[in-house]
């Protein structure tokens, strides 16, 4: 168990800070060290290490930082800001939990930003943060909202074995860079739909409320971003998560804003692939959709003809067979029109035999879809 000094003042803290050949410059060094009131730094400062330690109260962080900054296996359990540093050299936050606010607003780092099996426990704004060089979030957590509003992402941003409880945005963020996916976790979120620009502003640059047509730019971004990867296989997860959630803006948009005649024919068709196939992952739903639009549309024809009637309880063994022979046929979108005329039919009988083969080939064409998923791009 480590063995920690606590510190309960800025003077007990001054003295144990260490200056350059330049008096305006220091160098804060500290192991193993518990800081039981509250920092707030404001100068420029040369190099900077804090390793195993625990601020229990606010810190506040508004330097420019020198040649190396290291925060390695520290507990901050109050507020944290970072707002309006500047860091000039390589940036290391390894194995950091943040248990309580952390503020990176307006935030410069001109070199490496890593963020290694660091912990982000409150929801997180990364707002106006530069990000010039590698920044990387391996084996990171977020446990709430993380967003990159109007972040510069100037070379590459890393996710590798990043975790995401809730929700990502990366739609405001200014990629001049790219950036590399890899191993991630995040699923569906929860958003909220906004449409009022100052409701829209405070939620994505104050609140880390994720609009939902945000979450679907996300979903794009990283969909593209493994497709250029050549991640086929992950890429579908995502491209599946972007359609689901066009999806829930058109019924959104189809029930409750009543855009019935603008929003109809795309939210009909996405519906049906989801149901069909889930939207092309699925063969079994594609075979298991099929047998059963076949089988309600069969139903419905044969009951137009003289031979049978709507009836409760079951057919008898030679009305079953003669049936099963019927619908297997029926089941081949090639098969005579005819094919029910030894049974007595009507116009009614054409009609749903018609849409019966359109809504077969359909199924059989998805089921088709899903098993060619994982084919080459």
């Amino acid at each position: 168990m480590e063995k920690y000094t606590t510190i309960a003042t800025i003077e007990e803290f001054n003295k144990l800070a260490t200056t350059t050949h330049d008096k305006s410059k220091r160098n804060l060094n500290f192991n193993n060290y518990i800081f039981d009131f509250e920092i707030e730094l404001s100068e420029y400062l040369n190099s900077v290490s804090f390793q195993n330690c625990i601020f229990n109260c606010k810190t506040k962080f508004a330097s420019e930082f020198g040649i190396n900054t290291t925060f390695k296996n520290v507990q901050f359990k109050a507020p944290t800001t970072f707002a309006n540093s500047k860091f000039n050299s390589k940036t290391r936050f390894h194995t950091v939990t943040f248990e309580s606010d952390v503020d990176f607003d307006n935030t410069k780092f001109a070199d490496l930003a890593d963020f290694w099996g660091s912990n982000f426990q409150k929801t997180t704004i990364f707002y106006k943060t530069d990000f010039l060089g590698v920044t990387v979030f391996s084996r990171t957590t977020f446990n709430e909202n993380v967003l990159f509003t109007y972040s510069l992402i100037d070379k590459v941003i890393i996710f590798r074995g990043t975790i995401f409880k809730k929700g990502l945005d990366l739609s405001l963020a200014i990629l001049n860079g790219n950036f590399n996916v890899f191993d991630i976790r995040l699923g569906d979120y929860s958003t909220t739909e906004i449409s009022d620009e100052d409701e829209y502003e405070n939620s994505v640059s104050d609140n880390g409320i994720i609009p939902e047509k945000n979450k679907r730019e996300t979903f794009k971004l990283l969909k593209t971003q493994l497709q250029s990867q050549g991640n086929k296989i992950d890429s579908l997860i995502y491209s599946n998560l972007e359609i689901e959630t066009y999806h829930k803006q058109l019924s959104r948009q189809f029930w409750k804003e009543k855009k019935i005649k603008s929003t109809f024919e795309n939210y009909f068709i996405l519906g049906l692939n989801s149901l069909s196939s889930k939207n092309g992952r699925s063969w079994l739903q594609g075979i298991a959709f099929t047998l059963s639009i076949a089988g309600l549309f069969f139903y419905f024809a044969i009951l137009t003809t003289d031979r049978y009637l709507f009836a409760f309880g079951f057919p008898n063994v030679e009305e079953m067979n003669e049936c099963l022979k019927l619908y297997f046929e029926f089941l081949t979108p090639t098969h005579k029109v005819q094919f029910l005329d030894d049974l007595g039919t009507n116009p009614w009988t054409y009609l749903l035999d018609f849409a019966g083969r359109a809504f077969i080939a359909y199924g059989i064409y998805q089921t088709i879809q899903a098993f060619r998923k994982y084919r080459s791009a």
